[in-house]
């Protein structure tokens, strides 16, 4: 082996030029790649009871494609929306603020915050494709302002979920490859056409054009009866003039039955969505959220549809998925989750800063199992302008502001809620310790000034 030598002058001529080249090289060779940021894909239901799912129990439909996503990933039991009402429930997620903050306190009346951005806004502007197909419904946010939009919107699911689905199908089909993120949202209406069902079905009315002969339709729930010591607005769903206080049990059982292939709707649409996803080799580097705005009253308490804070309507699923990431195949069964955990959740998976003074949290933890601190002792959910819901892990109370009934139940012993233990005294401690956390959580709030938007007629003669 030929051994060189070389004097001190050739060394520091040829370590100099040698140095030279190391800092030009540095400053003409690429960076270093950072890794992309996950896609999202953020599909949501519209009035899906938390329980409707197979996966989860339910032996009265099928629903293949949740399944296939609850597999996948990880769902939660215990999950809450901020506000089981469409717009109120909708403005929490986009926002990752309370009602009584973005100002969406009802359907349609109340505009959302015009100074308070949605995710759309905020995942644009940090460079993802923010993308919408589907139903929306934030009161006065024009879609267009927050995403590139696939779709004219929805009206009846029945007839078009089709078209929504296959508008995401169609974005993911034909997206070519780049460094630049999606943030697409999905929103389907189904199960919601169980309004119309209630509406168009009435006493001495058809219960439907098909279906199983009466004895296979589904039993009444356990709970197919309610207190006549409720507060106030929860007695007006009872009143006399709906005409559903009419419906003999044949009639809710139909009800129930028509509930069921609605969901097995939205079901098939969400197949479609997940298999143009996995078919793109997207799945890997995809988080997919599923959930749903609120749920239904399905015969509990003698109820249907939405607006009250029983677990029929107030409580959801709530599915995310990411292979390699989060856990797959788990069911979490204690932590307590909110609606307006959605936004911090995508915001931490995106990389991004969180969306403004968002009340949520994080569930990046609770999903990949690295959760060492306490988690959340309650959540507060909201309805109508005065009602509210403090959920622990154990009880659940409930108040309307101004209203002397109050409700306490043992959601352990009486997961059905049938039981109000407001007025027991040995449950005096517990009520007193709730109500300080609401009063506790209300003046954390920034709450906005409500200001009813006027009616539609006037609305069109201003813009004239």
């Amino acid at each position: 082996m030929k051994t060189l030598k070389a004097n001190r002058r050739t060394f520091l001529k040829a370590s100099g030029a040698g140095g030279l080249g190391l800092i030009l090289a540095a400053q003409q060779a690429p960076a270093i790649a950072q890794k992309r940021p996950p896609n999202i894909l953020f599909m949501h239901l519209d009035q899906q009871h938390w329980e409707a799912v197979s996966a989860f129990g339910c032996q009265h439909l099928h629903t293949p494609s949740i399944d296939r996503l609850a597999a996948r990933g990880t769902s939660f039991s215990l999950s809450y929306s901020a506000n089981p009402v469409c717009c109120p429930a909708r403005a929490c997620w986009y926002t990752g603020r309370a009602s009584s903050e973005n100002g969406v306190v009802m359907n349609d009346k109340w505009p959302i915050a015009k100074e308070m951005p949605d995710m759309g806004q905020w995942f644009s502007a940090r460079g993802y494709d923010s993308v919408y197909s589907g139903k929306w419904h934030v009161t006065a946010r024009p879609l267009t302002k927050s995403f590139r939009v696939l779709t004219p919107g929805s009206g009846i699911g029945e007839m078009t979920d089709g078209m929504v689905s296959r508008a995401a199908e169609g974005f993911l089909r034909s997206r070519q490859r780049s460094d630049k993120p999606f943030f697409l949202n999905v929103g389907f209406l189904q199960p919601h056409d169980c309004c119309y069902w209630v509406f168009e079905h009435r006493e001495n009315t058809p219960l439907t054009r098909f279906g199983p002969p009466p004895a296979d339709l589904p039993p009444l729930p356990a709970n197919h009866r309610f207190d006549p010591n409720e507060p106030a607005p929860l007695r007006a769903l009872h009143s006399g003039r709906h005409h559903r206080s009419k419906w003999t049990a044949e009639h809710w059982r139909w009800y129930l039955w028509n509930y069921y292939r609605m969901v097995e709707m939205a079901d098939a649409e969400i197949g479609r969505v997940l298999n143009a996803l996995d078919d793109t080799g997207l799945s890997e580097e995809t988080l997919v959220v599923l959930t749903s705005d609120h749920g239904d009253g399905l015969a509990r308490h003698a109820l249907t549809s939405k607006m009250f804070l029983y677990d029929e309507a107030a409580r959801v699923p709530f599915i995310a998925s990411m292979p390699g990431q989060i856990q797959s195949d788990q069911r979490d069964t204690t932590h307590l989750i909110s609606g307006l955990d959605v936004a911090p959740t995508l915001c931490d998976y995106a990389g991004i800063d969180g969306m403004p003074k968002a009340r949520g949290v994080s569930l990046r933890n609770l999903l990949e199992n690295h959760q060492t601190d306490p988690w959340r002792e309650f959540l507060v959910a909201e309805t109508f302008r005065s009602g509210r819901m403090v959920r622990t892990p154990e009880y659940k109370y409930i108040a309307y502001h101004n209203d002397p009934v109050k409700q306490l139940f043992d959601m352990r012993s009486d997961p059905g809620e049938l039981k109000n233990l407001a007025t027991d005294a040995s449950k005096a401690d517990v009520v007193r310790n709730l109500a300080g956390r609401l009063d506790t959580w209300e003046k954390h709030l920034e709450a906005y000034p409500l200001k009813e938007l006027p009616p539609k007629r006037a609305r069109k003669r201003k813009k004239s």
